[in-house]
């Protein structure tokens, strides 16, 4: 089995252990990960970033990153932040589980189309897939279906920084998406000679953990290993905290300098 085939295999077992404790989430995800449309969508749209644009991964393994930091920010979050689809009386919170498992999974299939504008593409694409999703894992209310589908396409349309997430799930998707930035996603662009401060400063990305906060109940840290870090936390993790409301008074943000380098920034740094 190749490395890239390996880590995919494994990745995809630490995102489904997320979903133990909740039966629709679990059927939702593997359903998610058998559908040939899906999946060949995701080809397509690794094709067009990094083929033919240059870009990083946008593909099978970004999905499951960004489902992942999805499922660990709304869960770190549930103490203190009610889901929107829970507070406004639609559902419950494997409701707004399902929401942003699906959000997260389906967000960049419209890059498969275009770059540009490829939230509104992968809002158009995501529809019928969504609907065949949830005809599947809660066949017998159709009430549900709906509110879910909404709140799904809300949270894809609104993963673009540019546009204001007006629900908890569609800030949750958001700050998932951002917190993909690591090295490895960033080597893709910058081995094939695609160097600037884009690509430099994700390079300069360790890892990206979700803990407790001490001020506010989730703490999001940055280890980065030189101080361009800054650029890429900043340009698009930082803005994708501050336009979302519902989440931007219970997320600390820090970067942390390595200790193994050397240090250009004090060791830690508050962002937000």
């Amino acid at each position: 089995m190749s490395k890239q085939k390996h880590s995919r295999r494994t990745l995809r077992a630490r995102v489904r252990s997320l979903f133990r404790d909740s039966p629709i989430c679990l059927a939702a995800f593997d359903e998610l990960e058998a559908d040939i449309e899906i999946q060949t969508m995701l080809e397509d749209t690794n094709r067009m970033a990094i083929d033919r644009l240059g870009y990083s991964d946008h593909g099978h393994i970004h999905s499951l990153i960004v489902t992942k930091n999805g499922m660990e920010l709304l869960k770190a979050l549930a103490a203190r932040v009610q889901p929107t689809i829970v507070e406004e009386g639609t559902g419950v919170f494997e409701d707004s589980q399902l929401v942003v498992l699906l959000a997260c999974y389906l967000h960049d299939i419209g890059m498969s189309v275009h770059r540009e504008r490829h939230n509104e593409f992968s809002v158009t694409l995501a529809i019928p897939i969504i609907d065949r999703i949830l005809t599947k894992v809660c066949p017998d209310d159709r009430h549900k279906q709906v509110h879910i589908r909404g709140h799904a396409l809300h949270a894809i349309y609104a993963h673009d920084k540019l546009i204001r997430p007006t629900t908890v799930e569609a800030g949750v998707v958001g700050v998932a998406d951002a917190l993909d930035m690591t090295s490895g996603r960033a080597r893709i662009p910058f081995e094939a000679g695609k160097v600037n401060i884009h690509s430099a400063s994700a390079m300069a990305i360790r890892r990206v953990r979700i803990v407790r906060g001490t001020e506010k109940p989730v703490r999001i840290v940055v280890e980065m290993n030189n101080a361009s870090g800054i650029f890429q936390i900043q340009e698009l993790l930082e803005k994708k905290i501050r336009s979302a409301p519902q989440l931007l008074d219970h997320i600390e943000l820090y970067a942390v300098m390595s200790s193994q380098e050397e240090r250009i920034l004090e060791s830690e740094i508050r962002v937000l």
